[in-house]
């Protein structure tokens, strides 16, 4: 996995074959399409490893104070050489389906989930106003960072994620 996602960020996702995957790490092709149906599905594995510990949060602190978080997290990782890496995976498979659903059950849909439980628990605190709707909450938070990384308009700095969040909020909170 290591070798592949070495591969995905040194040459993109086009660029990479899958005796080239093959050979870097030391196995042959058959060893890998026993595990995996595609070269891209291979790329999309092994991009998942990489980011699991990149894409940990941190459970202290009040609900509120962890959804923060986690929004300044993803603008940081989305600024860094692991968020280039990501969204080299995320154009190379706009056309596949099969691989945009694996994608949103295993990057998107999980940290959507984390996000809505941390959304209800600061309801339930008081944090949050009671009738507050967790999907767009997520989606205000999240959407121009999205945006701004995918775009490349401007920069995506911690300063930019640090007022989005603190703007947005404020129509959530009691």
């Amino acid at each position: 996995m290591e070798a592949a996602y070495k591969l995905l960020q040194a040459k993109g996702f086009q660029a990479v074959g899958s005796h080239e995957i093959a050979s870097t790490a030391g196995v042959s092709s058959a060893t890998l399409y026993r595990w995996w149906g595609s070269k891209e599905e291979i790329l999309l594995h092994a991009c998942f490893e990489h980011m699991k510990p990149v894409l940990a949060v941190s459970g202290r602190g009040s609900a509120l104070t962890r959804l923060r978080r986690y929004v300044l997290y993803v603008g940081e990782f989305l600024a860094s050489d692991d968020g280039a890496v990501m969204a080299r995976l995320v154009t190379g498979i706009h056309d596949d389906t099969k691989l945009q659903r694996m994608f949103l059950e295993r990057y998107v849909m999980p940290r959507r989930l984390m996000q809505r439980r941390f959304i209800r628990e600061a309801i339930a605190s008081r944090e949050l106003k009671r009738g507050t709707d967790p999907e767009l909450l997520i989606d205000a938070l999240n959407g121009p960072l999205f945006f701004r990384w995918l775009q490349g308009h401007a920069p995506l700095e911690r300063s930019f994620a640090e007022r989005i969040f603190d703007r947005v909020i404020l129509g959530f909170q009691r």
